[in-house]
């Protein structure tokens, strides 16, 4: 939901500050390294938590070849916004759902002889053309078509049913000295070559696969996090930069004695007479419990630690180290420079797509261009 920018005064303060100038650099950057490659580019899950609407509208105007979503209903979010580009949804859809891909214009993936038979089928009752892009599994082990069912999918004769692309997976393209991700190009190149397949793009590399595997890049390539500036390897030299910063507010600040305990458990003692912060911002925000007494956050431009169990709407920090400078509603930064989404990830064992992704709902995500805000977005 995109609320009035002024409204935001009323809001809770806490918030995730995207910035659409650096979002923009990054996916030129990309653009520029892949070449003569095209861009679909990839914002499924609410574009890992940093509003797809708005973001797909930013790419739009930069002219991206295609957009990729999940579901069906990612997809139609964009439509209702407004966003014409054309949509692969990558995860399919279902039969049921067949009658939305005319209404909204969509491209599904397919992955199965039942579904491409109804396709066929639909198509042909109602004399419209549309076009998929067949997935082959060649290691991912999740979906597609094996090569051999691949071959057979294209030889069928359709009427209606345009084959725009051909498409793998990799399994583990961010670790750039693993021989199976070219085992699985291989196996994707020799299925291209060997059926001499009549499409318009032929696509494999995800973010990892982009840095580290270019002979991957074909006709298309797909980044996902590597557009908002969260790379998940290192390798080619593409410029990108963090594009979302996680931000709140001092509500309340209390002196307490040393021996003292805060927050659920008691799990927090004080070491030394200590001043303590608190915060609206809690694990039904995405700051996930077992982050409690262990991340370091950016007060006053120090770090501070989170003291105390996290709970559902607050959390305390040990401000004791700037109680010189910290006052109310001082501004305080969990996910920034300082402190990165691979501090949260490394301490909890996953992954920066995770850690964008739980954001909540409660969190607006406030967008910045040429410096002012243009945007607010509620999920």
């Amino acid at each position: 939901m995109l609320i009035n920018i002024s409204d935001l005064s009323f809001q809770r303060p806490t918030w995730a500050e995207i910035d659409l100038d650096i979002f923009s650099s990054n996916y030129l950057a990309i653009r520029e390294a892949v070449q003569p490659a095209r861009v679909l580019a990839v914002v499924k899950a609410d574009a890992y938590g940093h509003g797809a609407i708005v973001l797909a509208r930013e790419l739009h105007q930069l002219g991206i070849e295609r957009l990729g979503t999940a579901t069906a209903l990612e997809a139609i979010e964009l439509r209702k916004a407004g966003i014409r580009t054309p949509v692969v949804v990558l995860s399919g859809m279902t039969v049921s759902q067949l009658p939305l891909l005319l209404q909204y214009d969509l491209i599904p993936a397919v992955y199965d002889f039942e579904f491409l038979k109804a396709l066929d089928e639909f198509t042909e009752k109602h004399r419209r053309e549309v076009a998929v892009h067949l997935k082959v599994d060649t290691g991912m082990g999740r979906l597609g078509f094996q090569p051999d069912e691949a071959a057979i999918a294209f030889k069928k004769k359709y009427s209606y049913v345009r084959v725009e692309g051909v498409y793998t997976h990799f399994a583990n393209a961010d670790v750039p000295e693993d021989n199976y991700t070219r085992l699985q190009l291989q196996r994707f190149l020799d299925f291209c070559g060997k059926e001499d397949l009549p499409v318009r793009y032929r696509h494999a590399a995800n973010s990892a696969g982009i840095i580290n595997f270019p002979e991957s890049h074909l006709d298309l390539v797909r980044p996902g996090l590597v557009l908002y500036g969260l790379s998940p390897a290192s390798g080619l030299a593409i410029p990108q930069r963090p594009i979302l910063s996680l931000k709140s507010r001092i509500i309340a600040l209390r002196h307490i004695a040393k021996g003292e305990t805060i927050g659920y458990g008691r799990t927090f003692r004080a070491a030394r007479d200590s001043v303590i912060a608190t915060v609206p911002f809690g694990y039904a925000d995405g700051l996930r419990r077992n982050l409690s007494n262990r991340l370091e956050v950016e007060v006053c431009g120090k770090l501070c630690r989170i003291a105390g169990t996290i709970s559902m709407d607050l959390c305390m920090l040990d401000v004791t180290d700037v109680a010189n400078q910290v006052k109310l509603q001082e501004e305080v930064t969990f996910i920034g420079t300082r402190t990165t989404c691979w501090d949260w990830a490394r301490l909890l064992d996953t992954i920066p797509y995770e850690i964008t992704c739980l954001i909540g709902a409660r969190v607006p995500r406030v967008y910045v261009k040429n410096g002012q805000v243009c945007d607010v977005y509620y999920p």
